[in-house]
């Protein structure tokens, strides 16, 4: 982006004027203070504060922290904009409306307001004479604090196998679900207890692959943001004075265990009904058979990474837990080891649940042995990353985990790692983290988004992208990929054409009807809190898709409705996604 220098003016008691040179700049703290708030009115340049909300000023609905950049994006182009106090209606800035962007995923043509001048905590709005005013917002150093445990808390809400009390769940509980032995797809008269575990998204399956990647994101958060994350979520185990993200990762792992098999050391594919319930159907009503899916190379290979990674994260907080998981994670490597062909999983012509297939399982032996590596420094897993791994676009979704594998070693401080390959892998990872910085910064709102890019789960998207710059900036220093990081947050929240809050209970403009079962089966009035959903897919892959979003742009491809599965879904591992980036923001807590 381009950014056109500006002027900005802001008095205050009708005799401070302060400047701001450009949007570019980091923002300087003012001395203002609450008793100094009110503006001269011939200072506001006799501009109208608008009253009706305009769904053309795009903006974080949640908000902002003190020193944070605070852009507004305004689709069209007017002149000057004022932000005023939401409980005085008095402005406290007036300045100029600078750029004129056109935004190829969405087709608009934006200008922006820069309102980094502002650190006074507060709420606020943004009016433009002439257009409308914008949504509030707070500015305010723990302004992330409530969504970060939000989404951590929606975890608990995806529990199975248990029940939701009244007094942790409110309004969303529910009795125990999901509970009765399931049966061997191949073997029906075998039977197992695999209950436990997460519900993968609006669905009621449980599936190896995305909880890995779940786990993985919550332990990765942990471990680099250790200070954002307290006892105090309300989930059964807060006060056990163990973070409740190590709480809730290690509910999801313990599954995990259950779905290893015993013998073989290989772990099953994923346990779900033959299809799914209809969409008003309770977890504790959902009484169809459980089928134990067939063991799979991924299902085994991200269980051993994951459980690799618990037994080094887990080792001084509970040494038992870790040593059965690295236990755990040995087994699974030795079937790997002995079944060297790829063992796919492809759903059986009866059974229509979620598939979570792949076309190898390279990255996931990859990213096993980095994190075997790194928890026990045996030479073995060393030789095969450095003779296997290979750059493959640093995923950090379910179908590429080359991204965690990359992390893993990057980060490894065991002796024998290979310093050339680790080199070799952060120069790559920099590389791409200033492709994505480059592309915020072309992007008409700011997004490091390519419009190739919106396609199901595009909000994963985002928040991946985001994760990347973030270990980008650990490998070095760079305000350019925090600055994207926050730009990324602020898309999710709002800052978008659609003026569009993606995740549950927050924002203005919220979800309301996800594609997400408890929601919308129990009593409730609003959704489970906490939530991302998928965001706009331009593929159009679900009926009210093909329906109400045909000739819309590529960013423009959302709709807020039960039936629309391929935007409006939410899923675990989006939500860990999040929940890292909430890690960063909320790391001074």
């Amino acid at each position: 982006m381009n950014w056109k220098n500006t002027i900005i003016s802001l008095t205050l008691a009708g005799s401070f004027i302060f400047t701001m040179s450009s949007c570019a700049s980091k923002p300087v703290s003012s001395d203002i203070s609450e008793e100094t708030t009110h503006v001269a009115t011939n200072v506001s340049q006799n501009l109208k504060t608008e009253n009706k909300l305009s769904d053309e000023i795009h903006l974080d609905q949640v908000g902002y922290k003190l020193l944070a950049k605070k852009i507004a994006v305004i689709k069209g182009q007017y002149k000057k904009f004022q932000v005023v106090d939401s409980k005085t209606g008095v402005a406290v800035l007036t300045g100029d409306l600078t750029g004129n962007t056109k935004d190829e995923s969405s087709g608009d043509t934006v200008c922006y307001a820069d309102f980094s001048k502002i650190t006074v905590p507060g709420k606020y709005f943004i009016s433009i004479s002439g257009l409308g005013k914008s949504y509030d917002f707070f500015i305010d150093d723990n302004v992330y604090t409530k969504i970060g445990d939000a989404m951590l808390k929606a975890l608990y809400y995806q529990r199975c196998g248990t029940a939701l009390t009244t007094e942790f769940a409110g309004e969303y509980s529910h009795t125990d679900c999901h509970k009765a032995l399931a049966k061997l797809y191949n073997d029906e008269t075998r039977e197992i207890d695999v209950s436990g575990g997460w519900h993968d998204a609006g669905d009621y399956g449980r599936y190896v692959v995305p909880a890995s990647v779940t786990a993985a994101g919550l332990l990765l958060a942990y471990e680099i943001y250790p200070q954002a994350f307290t006892d105090t979520v309300r989930i059964p185990e807060s006060g056990n004075k163990i973070p409740d993200v190590l709480d809730e990762a290690k509910y999801g792992i313990q599954w995990l265990l259950k779905m290893q098999d015993s013998e073989s050391g290989g772990v099953y594919h994923k346990v779900t009904s033959r299809g799914f319930p209809e969409m008003t159907t309770m977890p504790d009503k959902d009484v169809d058979d459980q089928l134990v899916m067939p063991i799979s190379t991924n299902a085994t290979a991200d269980f051993a990474a994951v459980t690799a990674m618990a037994s080094r994260i887990y080792m001084t907080i509970d040494p038992v837990f870790a040593q059965n998981c690295l236990q755990a994670s040995q087994k699974a490597w030795e079937w790997l080891v002995k079944n060297k062909d790829f063992v796919y999983f492809k759903n059986p012509s009866d059974v229509a649940s979620g598939e979570y297939g792949d076309s190898s399982g390279k990255d996931e032996k990859a990213w096993a042995a980095a994190e075997l590596f790194r928890a026990t420094g045996d030479e073995k897993y060393n030789e095969y990353f450095v003779d296997n791994y290979q750059v493959e676009g640093f995923g950090l979704g379910w179908q590429n985990v080359s991204g965690f594998a990359a992390i893993a070693y990057m980060f490894s401080d065991v002796s024998g790692t290979d310093q050339e390959k680790a080199h070799e892998i952060k120069k790559s990872w920099l590389a791409k983290a200033d492709m994505f910085a480059s592309t915020g910064q072309k992007d008409g709102y700011l997004v490091a988004m390519h419009k190739m890019e919106y396609n199901w789960g595009s909000n994963m998207n985002v928040a991946t992208h985001a994760i990347h710059l973030l270990i980008a900036d650990r490998l070095k220093t760079d305000d350019k990929y925090t600055q994207t990081v926050e730009d990324c947050t602020h898309y999710l929240l709002g800052r978008n054409t659609l003026n569009q809050s993606y995740i549950t209970g927050f924002g203005s403009k919220q979800v309301n009807k996800p594609y997400h079962r408890p929601s919308a089966a129990d009593l409730a009035l609003k959704p489970v809190p906490g939530l991302m959903v998928g965001g706009p897919d331009s593929a159009l892959e679900d009926d009210v898709a093909k329906s109400k979003l045909s000739g819309k742009s590529p960013a423009e491809c959302y709709i807020d409705d039960v039936n629309s599965f391929s935007t409006n879904e939410v899923a675990t591992y989006w939500n860990s996604s999040v929940i890292f980036i909430l890690g960063y923001l909320n790391s001074n807590r």
